[in-house]
């Protein structure tokens, strides 16, 4: 694939700003994609960043201005201490229709992963988040998604004739789909029935008021994410005022550069997505800061990541077994010596499974099960495989 045919170059004629010395700064360290500069021999790289224009009526002046500020604001950041390769795409050609544009995200996003390159994926519509599905279904993956939103879009309108992308995950093409958890939903914005429904189906979403009593515990949540979707909706309005629906409850800033992080970190996940940036209503560009931090707060977690897996080694790992009065299945726990970070096996009594699956877990899951509860992630996982 010849990316160059996909993507159309950045003009770089914007002022850098001046947080630090300029030849510390991060467009001193980044490859990106000119009119001057082709796209070439991207296969060395880790990272790499891609703009996606809203091509709806009067919105695609805009949606360029937008991408520009972002990357305004994030090459004006620090480098980094470890070396790593960031490679900036551009933003995606416009198709004739907007299928043929899916369709082109998809095809990229597939080339990226082949090639081990983790993509960032910046737009201004959450309707990326289902090319990129797309994607791991045509290469045959079971897909763990996670979204990072205040509300929980799952709607159908025949009228206008519009699926939300979630529609089409959960609702109609979820043969792929292994589990769908939102962290930060506000249960002001999110219909009772579809929050039932979504636990019925084994699928998790967690509170905004529970994760920021501790934000520690949905890191393993993230840890076992392939996709994840970071809505700037789920920030709150004085934090980012760029945004389609403004809210003035959310994450604060540094709440989700703290998420973003733990993305990064995760050694499963090999797509991370900001959507629903809105250039037109942000105040003195902070919401477009705010995304190129969280750029910077995924990429420090990516360059800082371990791989551990408790089934590779029994070096570095503790074991625990728990046995429940009346429950005929025993639950294992690892625990990093390393990293004091805990998983769970999951039995699976299917033939075309695996007999144990490993997911990620906290300290907090190993204390319920050893005073004779079921953690919820467990029992969840244990449905969805049995």
């Amino acid at each position: 694939m010849n990316l160059n045919d996909y993507f159309d170059p950045i003009n770089l004629n914007f002022e850098y700003k001046d947080y630090i010395n300029s030849k510390e700064q991060l467009k001193s360290y980044c490859s990106i994609h000119t009119s001057e500069n082709k796209i070439n021999k991207i296969e060395s790289y880790n990272i790499a960043l891609l703009g996606v224009i809203d091509n709806s009526k009067n919105k695609t002046e805009d949606s360029i201005k937008g991408l520009l500020k972002i990357r305004e604001h994030f090459y004006s950041l620090s480098s980094f201490s470890k070396q790593i390769k960031i490679y900036d795409l551009g933003n995606l050609k416009q198709g004739k229709t907007a299928n043929d544009h899916s369709i082109g995200l998809r095809d990229v996003i597939i080339e990226l992963i082949s090639l081990n390159i983790t993509p960032i994926i910046l737009g201004s519509s959450e309707d990326i988040v289902y090319p990129n599905y797309l994607a791991y279904q045509m290469l045959d993956q079971k897909i763990n998604i996670v979204s990072i939103d205040s509300k929980i879009n799952i709607t159908e309108n025949g009228e206008r004739e519009y699926k939300s992308p979630l529609w089409k995950i959960i609702i109609e093409n979820n043969e792929s789909l292994f589990s769908f958890s939102n962290i930060g939903y506000q249960t002001h914005f999110v219909n009772p029935k579809l929050a039932k429904y979504l636990s019925d189906q084994s699928h998790s979403i967690y509170r905004l008021g529970n994760n920021r009593y501790k934000l520690k515990d949905v890191e393993p949540i993230l840890r076992d994410a392939d996709i994840i979707g970071l809505n700037i909706s789920s920030v709150r309005q004085s934090d980012a005022f760029g945004q389609k629906n403004p809210s003035p409850n959310g994450y604060f800033g540094e709440e989700i550069c703290q998420l973003a992080r733990y993305s990064g970190l995760s050694t499963k996940l090999t797509s991370f997505g900001i959507y629903d940036y809105q250039f037109e209503s942000d105040i003195n560009n902070q919401t477009a800061h705010l995304i190129a931090q969280i750029i910077w707060y995924f990429i420090d977690g990516y360059l800082n990541k371990i791989s551990e897996h408790p089934f590779d080694s029994d070096d570095n790992y503790k074991k625990f077994i728990v046995n429940l009065d009346g429950f005929d299945q025993e639950i294992v726990f690892y625990k990093s010596e390393k990293t004091n970070r805990w998983w769970v096996e999951v039995p699976s009594l299917k033939t075309n499974y695996k007999n144990h699956v490993l997911i990620s877990c906290t300290h907090e899951d190993y204390i319920e099960a050893g005073t004779g509860g079921i953690p919820e992630r467990w029992l969840k996982a244990f449905q969805k495989l049995n």
